[in-house]
């Protein structure tokens, strides 16, 4: 038996432009903002149908949640006598999610019933999974990452009427990371500096969306690929004190240390920039900044930084221990 594809929430949205509605929308997976913003789609394009308010209704399900209860309301008719709209928040925490499998096979006509589980499903054959599945209810949001982020960033920065190059795409990704709430955030910030300005360079990038800090997460890097110890712990502590979180800065450090090493055999290999920077899935910009790392540029220093980034995450993840103090400590063992 052919197994069958998980739909993606791209789907979903690709079954709202025609102006029909399912019964069920089963939503899933790990990209909270996609699920949000499919909810967000769904109460758009339902509410001409709906006559009355009190036809929206928002559950947050509660551990040991009677499914019961929220299967008496999806039978119960509208108020306003057309549609209604039942979301139910924290599917997964609800323990008698087989209930729900009756329920597909007969569900309500004037009934619009969302169910949102911002969790990886891990066994798609398991009910009510796999009923979802054959009905085509189910959709998954999963994370993003690579190409398909850079295509949905540009699709963002379009809709804020951006004209943005696939170079500057992956700079603005290795500047704020792949969150896409703080993308979009950092989308509407280039939006309001631009002002209509066609073309936009790498440098006024980073300055705008680094303007409440002295220095940048690009800072850090250069730096420390210079080895110069008390510069990075200047610029660390800067960032920090400029809200930026450790794990994020820790983050980047470990993909700048993978990054390098990575250039280090493809230089080996004579791979150009170009297609090097391909390969590794990073701007040309980043690349070509990481094969600067001269300091790196050795088998010895890369696993003391890889060792002393692992004691770093444990530190963050298992202790206490002030953040700065766990950054300092981490970027002297690394150029010591």
């Amino acid at each position: 038996m052919v197994k069958k594809q998980i739909p993606t929430i791209n789907n979903l949205f690709d079954t709202l432009s025609n102006g029909k509605f399912l019964p069920v929308y089963f939503i899933c997976g790990e990209d909270s903002y996609n699920i949000d913003f499919a909810v967000e789609q769904i109460i758009k394009k339902a509410k001409p149908v709906i006559q009355s308010d009190f036809d929206i209704e928002i559950i947050d399900a509660d551990k040991g949640q009677d499914f019961n209860q929220i299967i008496d309301i999806a039978y119960a008719y509208p108020f306003g006598g057309s549609k209604k709209l039942i979301i139910v928040k924290n599917f997964e925490k609800i323990n008698d999610k087989k209930l729900l499998v009756n329920y597909l096979n007969s569900p309500a006509d004037f009934t619009i019933l969302v169910l949102i589980s911002k969790n990886k499903i891990n066994d798609f054959s398991k009910e009510p999974y796999a009923t979802l599945i054959e009905k085509n209810f189910l959709y998954e949001a999963k994370k993003e990452t690579g190409e398909e982020l850079i295509n949905w960033l540009n699709f963002r920065a379009k809709e804020y009427k951006l004209n943005i190059s696939k170079e500057n795409l992956y700079n603005i990704i290795e500047i704020v990371g792949e969150d896409k709430s703080l993308l979009e955030s950092q989308l509407k910030k280039i939006s309001d500096y631009t002002l209509g300005k066609k073309e936009i360079t790498i440098e006024e990038i980073k300055n705008i969306l680094s303007t409440t800090k002295q220095y940048s997460v690009f800072d850090l890097i250069d730096s420390l690929g210079k080895g110069d110890k008390i510069k990075s712990i200047e610029i660390g502590i800067n960032l920090l004190d400029g809200g930026e979180e450790i794990v994020v800065i820790l983050n980047m450090i470990a993909k700048f240390i993978l990054t390098v090493s990575q250039i280090l055999e493809l230089t080996k290999m004579n791979i150009s920039d170009n297609e090097g920077a391909r390969k590794l899935q990073v701007s040309w910009y980043y690349y070509t900044n990481c094969k600067k790392a001269k300091y790196f540029f050795s088998d010895e220093r890369l696993l003391n930084a890889s060792r002393a980034l692992l004691e770093a995450d444990t530190a963050v993840k298992t202790t206490t221990e002030d953040p700065k103090n766990i950054l300092i400590m981490l970027i002297t063992r690394i150029l010591t």
